[in-house]
Parts: C-alpha cells; structure tokens; sequence
C-alpha cells in the first residue's frame, strides 16, 4: 500500500509590495520556519504527514529565484519569489512532487521561472503543469512507487494572461474559459446603491479546444500509469463551494482517466466530491501563505483549509483520510483549533456531492455518502 498526502497552495517567500527587495533583510526559509512554528503550535502531525507519507503533492504558488533586477516582472500588486534554496527545504519536507500550473510561477518573467525549474530539478522535486513549452507543460510525472506507477499532470483554469504555455514559448498547461454574466434586470449595476441591481451570475465555459487536449492527455498519462492524479488551479477566490464550471470540468477529468482530482486557487476549503468512485477534492485551500494577514479575507471558514492522506492500492484509493488545518499570522500552517466545525461544515457542503466526512480524533475520514458501515 502507498500512502499519498496532498496539501494546498504553497507561498513562503513574503515577496510581494517590495517586501524585501532591494533590502538587505532576507526573507525567512521554509523548512527552518515551519520546524519551528510546528513544534510552536503543537502541530507537529502536519510534519509527521508529510514526512511519513511515501508520495507527497502541493502546489508551488511561488517563484524560486535569485535576489537581482528581473526586466519583465508580472505588473500585479502580488509578486512572489522565494530563495532557490527553498527547493531543498521542500525536499527535506517530504514533498516530492509540485504543481507549477498557477498565476503566481511567472511572476518575475521566463527567467525566474527557468529558475525556479532548476531549482526543483537539483533538488530532486518533480514538477508539472508549466514548462519551457507546451509539450514540457503537459507531461506528467511519473513515479514508481512500490510496485504501482503513479502519474500527476498539471492544468489551470486561472494563469497570468503572458504565461500561457505554447508549442513556441514557456507557460502553463492553460484551459482557457470564457466567462459569461447573467444580469437579472435589464438594467447594468452601474450604481452601487443598495437594491438598484443584482449581482450577475457568472458562468465559466472553457475552450472546447483546450478541454480536448486535456481529456487526450489525461488518456494518455492513464494509459502509462497504475494510478493518474490531476492538480488543477481553478474556482473563484474565498468561495468555500465549487461553481458549476469546476464540477463539470472535473467530472470530464475523472470520465478521461483521472483517479484524483485535487483543486486549489480559492484560498479556502471547498466541497469534496465522490463522482463515480473517484474523489474531487475542490479546494484544499491555504497550506501555507505569507501574504500579509488581511481580516477581511480570514473570516469564518475563509482561512481553513485541509491536508489529504490517500492510501493506495492495486491501482485503487482505498481509504481517505484529510487533516483540517489553516495559517496563522505567520503564514505556516497549523492544526485548526476549530476542526469540529470545519470537519461539519466541509460534511454539509460534501454531502449533496455524494461525499461524507466524520471526524475521528484529530482527522477525519471521507467515504460515500450511501457508505454507513463502522469505521475501522
């Protein structure tokens, strides 16, 4: 049996708004940090996680570069780049794979993204979803693990609009939507005045191109593989359910060979989904994210987010396990001091998707809803 542990969106470096830049203050390192802030909170099982685990996923919402002028940064008030050293400190962490298919990896330009691939090379930390082209971006990583071949490939829904991979320049594995806004009064809400007009429902519709080149490269990672997961950066930021267009795409994933789905980009927990015997875990939300504490975006629900342990067997998942953390005004993650709510909350926003999660100590498991026999 293989033991697979995933966790959310990474950010570590501080970097953004000038924050260290052009300053002789370093940013803190992540594994130093996260050692110490463990022991601190009393989270250690967030450590024993990952380093227990025989696989382990997140997904790299940073840049891992050097400290100098980059020509072509990402004109956005959120840039962030992380010493390269970093590379190493996932490693010693436990993480062995990441997903790059994000709108943060190309932050500072081609050349500190070239970085941050040679950064997780030397390290020895596999990496999907970007590349220097197109055919880089979509190709899994393959990894043989007792016996069974495991594979992870990268897709994002949400990418820089300049960092699109192509078969002539570095990107990210895109799926391209076109978003279309429902109105429910003929009139636009051009006046804010409370009652003059509804929010729009939003729709996302992804380019039928792009969803047939995932689906083909989905059957294709499958067809080499005993096990397939998908990473995808995808939803709309602080939501704690998925929209339409995130469960349908996911749905295709799983009907084109994906055994696992696992989301992020919201920066909250989201629902998780049982759809014909695979899982869809929406949003793992926040598993670490230095961006400067903002209250507004930490309210109830807003700032937790969720580990996953997966075990693996004969090609199957055979049992789920998931741990609800959330970041304090350190960024690092802790155990949340709330998990009874948030392990009843993510149960109430699962259960209509066919997912049921039962709190058993400090975790929780996940089952199918119609699976009610005794939890061993």
């Amino acid at each position: 049996m293989v033991s697979l542990v995933a966790v959310g969106d990474v950010e570590f470096s501080g970097m953004y708004l000038g924050r260290y830049e052009n300053k002789k203050e370093l940013p803190p390192l992540l594994e130093p940090e996260m050692r110490r802030h463990a022991e601190a909170a009393g989270s250690k099982l967030i450590l024993d996680w990952l380093g227990e685990a025989d696989v382990a996923f997140a997904n790299l919402e940073t840049t891992l570069a050097e400290n100098k002028p980059y020509y072509h940064p990402r004109p956005t008030t959120y840039r962030f780049r992380a010493d390269p050293t970093n590379a190493e400190g996932l490693k010693n962490l436990g993480i062995d794979v990441v997903s790059l298919a994000n709108n943060h990896v190309f932050d500072y330009g081609d050349s500190a993204f070239i970085e941050t691939l040679k950064a997780l090379d030397d390290a020895g930390v596999r990496h999907v979803g970007a590349g220097v082209d197109l055919e880089e971006a979509l190709t899994p990583a393959i990894l043989d693990v007792d016996g069974q071949r495991l594979a992870f490939i990268g897709f994002a829904t949400v990418f820089p609009v300049t960092g699109v991979a192509s078969p002539e320049r570095a990107g990210v594995a895109a799926i391209r939507n076109k978003i279309i806004y429902e109105f429910e009064s003929a009139r636009l809400p051009t006046d804010l005045r409370p009652g003059y007009a509804a929010l729009p429902k939003i729709y996302e519709s992804p380019m039928e191109q792009d969803v047939q080149r995932m689906k083909d490269r989905i059957r294709r990672a499958k067809e080499e593989s005993d096990l397939l997961i998908v990473s995808v950066h995808w939803g709309r930021e602080y939501e704690d359910t998925p929209s339409e267009g995130q469960r349908k795409l996911g749905h295709e994933m799983i009907d084109a060979g994906a055994d696992m789905v696992i989301g992020h980009h919201p920066h909250t927990a989201q629902s998780i989904e049982i759809y014909k015997g695979k899982y869809i875990f929406y949003s793992l939300g926040n598993f670490t994210m230095q961006v400067e504490w903002d209250i507004a975006r930490c309210e109830t629900y807003l700032n937790e987010a969720f580990m996953v342990k997966a075990d693996l067997e004969g090609g199957e998942v055979s049992g789920v396990e998931i741990l609800p953390t959330r970041t304090d005004r350190t960024g690092f993650p802790m155990i949340s001091e709330d998990f009874p709510n948030v392990i009843k909350h993510l149960n109430d926003t699962s259960s209509p998707l066919n997912a049921k999660i039962g709190q058993r100590g400090r975790t929780a498991y996940v089952k199918p809803k119609r699976c009610d026999e005794p939890i061993k």
